[in-house]
């Protein structure tokens, strides 16, 4: 069954072949992590609504926000150097790397830690307005250590091309945060989302510590430091640069939602951008994977058959996301009433952010091909101001429009990000990576009539 729906897509290209099989493997390991990240929200909303969903946002974002600065691109370099010594298994740098990352990311995600905690009543009253957010954003600093653990474990895994073991935490960690939030909520206890999700990360902490320890045979290196903190930071910190833009054109909107409006407009907006995303889940799929395959085919200069495979997953993203985005656009009000009738408000929301996930999804890989081809800092420069761009449009419309100005803002720089990364693709790479019907065909009128 998989052989014949690839084929329709590849046709027998080899690269092809071998994205679109480990895309559905990795598919596969996504869809496991979406239903218990989606089951996770679906009790939330449902058992507690619309205001405890907001509540549990803000401090989520302000704990994905910090670890990214406790990570500080260490993640990255790490999947990059395995990847790099994976095949000549020299143990010995990777058991290096993988602890030198982990010291420096304990201390700075402890430090983070101990500051957040003492700057929540701060950050709770004066930054959110929201004073009764203090309890909850101090216990979601004893989630920081344990959670940048585990995104230094994935990232490890990744490097080792090992999809299961890179996606695999982001099922465990929602799976066991629903567990206890019934738990808790059935044994009528005061305490609420932050705590269950608190404890779920400690939990998933400790399997992943177990799992790569062992996965990566860590006992069988030996530890030769041969770089200084500060020469290692001087390597990863330019690759957190990407990963903090990433998060502002995700997240800034649910941050200044949070200084502008109130919790309970916070998780409707929340929950419809989360569902939006529901059509972007082959992209994801196939972005875990294209690196290594983009790499090989640009550095070989064989533009032909990369030209080929981007189009060939960007139909299959086209035809893939196209449902679902249209069944979100016409049924927002019905798909949201799931989740309860206090979420029913976020409709056209929903509509906005599904628009902005399609193009996302028809222009396929397009960061990742221009990463992979060496062309990251004009990448970088197209991210940070589309970044800086969403941050205006978000001060300017959420005060006037609330959440749905903050799916305008969130849609228009996915939106214009992508298009001027194509438009860029296209003059320098000589290379097309949107797909809609019938665009093959008139690439090939235009090749034909300026030949004439």
């Amino acid at each position: 069954m998989t052989t014949k729906w690839t084929s329709f897509f590849h046709k027998g290209d080899k690269d092809s072949s071998f994205v679109l099989k480990k895309s559905f493997l990795a598919l596969a390991v996504r869809l496991g992590g979406m239903v218990t990240q989606y089951l996770f929200i679906f009790i939330v909303a449902r058992l507690y609504g619309p205001k405890e969903q907001g509540a549990f946002t803000l401090c989520f974002t302000v704990l994905q926000l910090f670890a990214i600065f406790s990570q500080m691109g260490l993640d990255n370099r790490l999947t990059r150097i395995i990847a790099a010594h994976k095949d000549q298994s020299d143990a010995a740098i990777i058991k290096t790397t993988y602890l030198q990352s982990l010291r420096l990311t304990l201390f700075a995600s402890s430090i983070w830690a101990i500051a957040t905690f003492f700057s929540a009543p701060f950050i709770a009253g004066v930054i959110f307005s929201k004073p009764e957010l203090t309890d909850e954003l101090q216990q979601t600093c004893m989630a920081f250590v344990p959670f940048v653990i585990i995104g230094l474990n994935s990232a490890g895994y990744r490097g080792f091309k090992n999809m299961t073991g890179f996606m695999i935490f982001k099922a465990v960690q929602p799976l066991l945060s629903a567990i206890l939030l019934l738990v808790l909520f059935y044994m009528k206890s005061n305490w609420g989302v932050v705590h269950a999700y608190t404890f779920a990360t400690l939990g998933t902490c400790l399997i992943s510590i177990i799992t790569w320890w062992r996965f990566s045979k860590m006992d069988q290196g030996v530890y030769q430091p041969t770089l200084r903190w500060n020469q290692m930071l001087g390597e990863s910190m330019p690759m957190m640069l990407t990963g903090s833009m990433f998060f502002i054109l995700g997240w800034t909107d649910n941050i200044i939602l949070g200084i502008f409006r109130s919790s309970e407009e916070v998780g409707m907006y929340d929950a419809a951008f989360k569902l939006s995303t529901l059509s972007a889940i082959v992209l994801l799929a196939i972005n875990a994977i294209q690196a290594p395959v983009f790499s090989e085919l640009y550095h070989k200069k064989e533009m032909g058959r990369l030209q080929q495979i981007i189009i060939k997953s960007n139909r299959l993203l086209f035809f893939t996301s196209l449902p679902l985005t249209l069944l979100l656009c016409f049924l927002p009000v019905t798909i949201l009433g799931i989740l309860g009738e206090g979420f029913k408000a976020a409709w056209l929301a929903l509509i906005i952010l599904s628009i902005g996930n399609f193009v996302n999804s028809i222009t396929g890989s397009i960061g990742i091909l221009l990463q992979m081809s060496g062309h990251q800092k004009e990448y970088n420069k197209i991210i940070t101001t589309t970044a800086i761009g969403s941050i205006v449009l978000n001060f300017i419309l959420i005060p006037k429009i609330g959440l749905v100005g903050a799916a305008i803002s969130s849609s228009a720089a996915k939106i214009i990000q992508n298009l001027l990364s194509v438009v860029y693709a296209k003059k320098h790479l000589g290379i097309l990576s949107i797909y809609l019907p019938g665009i093959e065909k008139l690439k090939m009128l235009r090749t034909k009539n300026a030949t004439k």
